[in-house]
């Protein structure tokens, strides 16, 4: 098919890789042993424990002036030292650091606020980047987190045991892979059978990280299992979100035609009934119609046509890649299948022809079709000099040659076959 399909799985593998993998995007993709942290850790880590703008859910500050006056003393001194570490957290001062982070964290440690033991968390977070990264400790550093973990564990609270699960998350960033996923079967363990979305998040991303770190796809294949069995009946629109992207990449995994269109199958259904998800719901469908063209091209066609109608009405069409493609490959589609693609071209003219790939993929398949009735050397010497630095990005030449070999008349087909060849030439 003229645009393939590998992009769309690129993009579905690459979204949920970032967002769940191992619950941030401030760890590398990669085995334990090989993650670090960026150079923007400490900003990363200041935000995600920002205790501005937070109301207080444990300390009840007295009505009395004074004492608002010195809690409110405290926090201040606290956050005048946290920016004093962090601006010293360096290759010059991390000893400096590292002497405040102590201070902060002896003066937090016991503390029964929330906004608190969240600096507290921060605190400990960026001595452990200080004894990884500049003493090299990393011993040192996983004492750090198993405070955190050890603290935090048992809690009540759901921020507090989202701490403790980010603890556990930057450990297992230390620990080679089977410890690794030991840490992550912890989590798993410990959140599965909650009924609270964030906690429940927390089982799945602990799952996403063990799915990444397994080295055989049956595993792989298992963990995606249990969290769609897990989440089969869910109603939340996160939790939905969450499980769709995982049936995405099960179907991807599998590579089994009948069971990927089942799974595409799953989430049309699910989805269908929410607005939002349009662009989820055509993302299964353009999955499914690229897997039907193998070996039905006529029902790809139609399941491309309920992409275009998803779109057709709609005031930004042209900014979504499933009508873009969906309209150039039923182009494509028509010319192997004889069929009309007056509709098609009409759709890509109105709506497309700012998009840069449109112009030359166009004008390359009416080439194709015109060839079949007689020699169109003069218009591809034209194409060649107008797009003549042009690469075709994420485009299979396969359809084009399958239709090829099949042309019964050998003139013809050896006609076509030097024109798609010379388009191959310009394939990325």
């Amino acid at each position: 098919m003229l645009k393939n399909f590998s992009l769309l799985v690129i993009t579905v593998v690459s979204i949920f890789s970032m967002k769940s993998i191992y619950f941030d995007n401030d760890i590398k993709k990669s085995s334990p042993k090989e993650i670090t942290y960026s150079t923007e850790t400490k900003k990363i880590i200041e935000k995600s424990i920002d205790i501005d703008n937070e109301v207080e859910p444990i300390i009840k500050i007295d009505n009395n002036k004074s004492d608002i006056i010195e809690k409110k003393s405290d926090i201040n001194d606290i956050e005048l030292l946290f920016k004093e570490a962090t601006n010293l957290t360096n290759e010059e001062h991390y000893k400096e650091a590292l002497n405040k982070y102590n201070h902060i964290i002896k003066r937090l440690k016991d503390s029964s606020s929330i906004k608190k033991l969240k600096r507290f968390v921060g605190a400990s977070f960026l001595k452990a980047y200080i004894y990884k990264t500049y003493l090299k400790d990393n011993e040192s550093a996983i004492k750090v987190y198993d405070t955190i973990i050890d603290k935090f564990k048992d809690s009540s609270s759901i921020e507090l045991l989202k701490l403790y699960a980010k603890a556990e998350k930057f450990k297992a960033s230390l620990l080679d892979r089977d410890e690794a996923i030991y840490i992550y079967d912890e989590i798993v363990d410990k959140f599965k059978d909650s009924s609270d979305i964030e906690l429940l998040k927390l089982y799945i991303n602990a799952q996403n990280a063990k799915a990444t770190l397994s080295t055989n796809d049956n595993d792989t294949i298992e963990i995606y299992d249990d969290i769609i069995d897990r989440l089969k009946d869910t109603k939340d629109k996160q939790l939905l979100k969450e499980v769709v992207d995982i049936e995405f990449s099960k179907a991807y995994l599998i590579n089994n035609s009948e069971e990927s269109i089942e799974i595409y199958d799953d989430i049309i259904e699910k989805l269908s009934p929410y607005g939002e998800f349009k662009d989820r719901v055509t993302d299964a469908l353009f999955a499914k119609s690229y897997i039907i063209s193998k070996d039905d091209k006529e029902a790809s066609m139609e399941i491309l046509d309920k992409i275009i109608d998803k779109y057709r009405d709609s005031n930004n069409r042209a900014s979504s890649q499933n009508f873009e493609y969906a309209v150039i490959n039923n182009i494509e589609l028509a010319l192997v299948t004889n069929s009309d693609d007056r509709e098609y071209r009409e759709l890509a003219n109105e709506s497309l022809l700012n998009i840069p790939d449109t112009k030359p993929q166009l004008e390359m398949l009416q080439i194709l079709r015109d060839a079949q009735e007689v020699n169109q050397d003069e218009a591809m010497k034209r194409w060649k000099s107008k797009y003549k630095n042009y690469k075709f990005e994420n485009w299979s030449f396969d359809t084009l040659n399958e239709w090829n070999s099949q042309m019964e008349d050998s003139e013809e087909r050896a006609r076509i076959k030097k024109y798609i060849d010379e388009f191959s030439k310009h394939s990325s």
